[in-house]
């Protein structure tokens, strides 16, 4: 088709998906649809174009996208390797110096060995044998050297090629694919990172993946010292949580609590919001002191009956629905009156948990009071109080 045929199809083509959108009032799948039609008649264009330039001669080259990949790898391991290991070319060297001059004086050697022989053992030649028996064990311990060297460069240059410009692997991996135990890996990973080879090369403390950049490994640290604290805390809570002075009830209370202080700091940190923010982390903190409250004094569990089994679950609710309802992209009258509903709810909210913890507070004054005067009372009567002393001043 021209392109002018090819135009007038694709616009009959919309006109008629529309139409059928509009009788049949269902516009749910309208959208896709035309993303599919113009797609198609964008592939037809390129096609046409295509088979234009094949037919004229041209043979525009096309983005290599396996290129593209190739020198990101390069740029990589240019930052990240180091670009000539030590050890390849001397170790060539170090193997056809140590072999080849061995195998000379080998000759020698056993050509001094004939001659003592056929002159039955001349004592002077006994030396030189010795000598050249010594080198040669020299001369064959630097061709294995250098083998060793040459061998350890290959491996590094499979690893670099299963890396594929990852900036960490498993060391499971690596030690599959070049058929070396895991602790052989291991071993001459570490003394390639020794060796600067690995110019930012660590290896993680549990030694399972190799990490060969400062900031992947530096986010690893993080990670790890977070999960660290996490299990320090969660053994913590595991060690209060035995605590004899708790019921079962009171410990699954104190466990909803923490999951339900958890969901409010996740939806306020999934809903960017400043008002509505300001009133969740206020929320946050009313709920974690009626919870403190409750760990330190279990007695207190009952006056949280109506809050545990009404309260936080419409809490929670409240909070799921604005939090839904405020990533929709168009935000319709609807939706912000609602939001507006929620948030005047939750200030009402966090006045009703604000009197709760007032409550809690005050028997703690009162009984404060309480000892306090009971103090007062035993000093008097002991004469330690300043009344008591200024009493006994007149009296005498």
């Amino acid at each position: 088709f021209s392109e002018e045929e090819n135009d007038n199809s694709v616009r009959e083509e919309l006109q008629k998906i529309v139409q059928t959108a509009i009788d049949s009032n269902n516009f749910k799948e309208l959208n896709e649809t035309i993303r599919t039609t113009i797609n198609h008649a964008v592939e037809s264009i390129k096609e046409g174009v295509k088979t234009s330039q094949i037919s004229k001669g041209k043979n525009e080259e096309i983005p290599n996208i396996d290129g593209n990949k190739k020198r990101e790898i390069k740029a990589l391991e240019s930052r990240y390797f180091t670009a000539r290991p030590t050890g390849n070319l001397l170790g060539g060297v170090m193997v056809f110096f140590g072999f080849s001059t061995a195998v000379i004086l080998a000759i020698v050697l056993i050509g001094l060995f004939i001659l003592d022989m056929v002159l039955e053992g001349i004592s002077l030649l006994i030396v030189p044998m010795i000598v050249l028996s010594i080198f040669i064990i020299l001369l064959l311990f630097m061709g294995v050297k250098g083998q060793i060297m040459r061998a350890r460069v290959k491996r590094f240059k499979k690893y670099r090629r299963i890396l594929e410009g990852r900036e960490f692997c498993s060391i499971e991996e690596l030690s599959g694919n070049i058929g070396k135990s895991y602790d052989y890996v291991i071993k001459d990973l570490y003394r390639m990172i020794d060796l600067k080879w690995f110019l930012q090369g660590h290896i993680d403390a549990q030694e399972k993946h190799l990490i060969i950049t400062d900031k992947m490994y530096e986010q690893y640290t993080l990670a790890m010292e977070s999960l660290k604290q996490r299990q320090k805390k969660a053994k913590e809570e595991a060690e209060k949580m035995a605590d004899p002075k708790y019921t079962e009830e009171v410990r699954q209370m104190l466990l909803e609590g923490k999951r339900f202080v958890d969901h409010i700091r996740e939806c306020n940190d999934a809903i960017p919001g400043i008002e509505i923010s300001e009133k969740m982390s206020r929320l946050e903190l009313i709920v974690s002191r009626l919870f403190a409250q409750v760990e330190k004094n279990p007695s207190v569990a009952s006056e949280m009956h109506q809050f545990m089994t009404y309260y936080l679950p419409t809490t929670e609710k409240l909070l799921d629905a604005y939090r839904e309802l405020d990533v929709q992209p168009v935000q319709g009258q609807n939706i912000i009156e609602t939001k507006k509903e929620i948030e005047v709810t939750l200030d009402t909210l966090n006045q009703a948990f604000e009197k709760l913890l007032d409550n809690f507070y005050r028997d703690m004054a009162w009984d404060v009071t309480t000892d306090i005067s009971v103090l007062n009372t035993m000093l008097a009567k002991e004469g330690l109080t300043d009344d008591a002393m200024t009493m006994e001043s007149k009296a005498q």
